[in-house]
């Protein structure tokens, strides 16, 4: 089963501008310490670093105030020199190949700057944030952004509240029926595209054809009329030779 072993925080909301590690073992695992301590940005992490785009499953309404902000949030500059950023990377026990990368531990890595841009790593190398949660999504490792076993603070009451209809999408996530349905309509609408394409290209070659036939109409007319100026001419020649002959006889 994946587990993560680690998780290495950096310029992350309350974490600062040093590497802070949180390392957890196989199992049950509390984080236990007082309010305002930072416990749940250990969750907010995670699930960042799961390829999350909505700001407030985070907490937070948008995505630059994810950053660490040394000045406590008082709209002042950070005194720290250069560019803030946020990183956060996961380290996954992948000793039993579920998450499909050929090796024993995955690491996923995802920055954020302050100007918004994000850049996704696999192995400490770049890569895109569709192939980060696709190897990630409920049907392989059960770790995308929007699985439940990423439970966070209040969910639990809020499912209780929730409509028989809400309740279905959640145990479709659960067991992974949304992303194939995403993935359905993602299909259905590169078809969709592709049909277009398809029309457009078809109505082109039509014209084209009917051009063609226009072409070869105007080809054969030419063809005639270069035969019969042809036999005109010979006639002409023959006719012109008789005459002659006439004359000097």
């Amino acid at each position: 089963m994946v587990h993560i072993k680690k998780v290495e925080i950096f310029g992350f909301k309350s974490f600062g501008f040093r590497n802070t590690v949180v390392s957890l073992d196989p199992g049950l695992v509390s984080i236990s310490g007082p309010n305002g301590s930072g416990k749940s940005n250990i969750l907010d992490a995670i699930i960042f670093a799961t390829g999350e785009t909505r700001p407030t499953m985070m907490r937070v309404p948008k995505m630059q105030q994810l950053l660490h902000d040394v000045d406590g949030g008082s709209g002042g500059r950070s005194p720290r020199r250069g560019t803030r950023m946020a990183r956060v990377a996961l380290h996954f026990d992948n000793s039993d190949r579920i998450i499909p990368v050929a090796s024993d531990s995955v690491v996923v890595t995802r920055e954020l700057d302050e100007g918004g841009e994000q850049t996704y790593y696999l192995n400490n190398k770049k890569d895109s944030r569709a192939h980060i949660t696709d190897i990630l999504d409920v049907a392989r490792a059960g770790s995308g952004p929007k699985q439940l076993n990423v439970v966070q603070q209040g969910t639990v009451t809020r499912i209780s509240e929730y409509t028989p209809t809400e309740k279905r999408n959640i145990i479709e996530d659960l067991i992974g029926i949304s992303s194939f349905d995403e993935k359905a309509a993602n299909a259905r609408e590169e078809l969709d595209k592709a049909d277009r394409t398809l029309e457009v290209s078809l109505a082109r070659m039509n014209e084209v054809k009917k051009r063609i036939d226009e072409l070869e109409v105007d080809r054969n007319l030419k063809m005639r009329l270069d035969i019969i100026q042809a036999d005109l001419t010979r006639y002409r020649a023959v006719d012109a030779a008789a005459q002659l002959e006439l004359v000097e006889g």
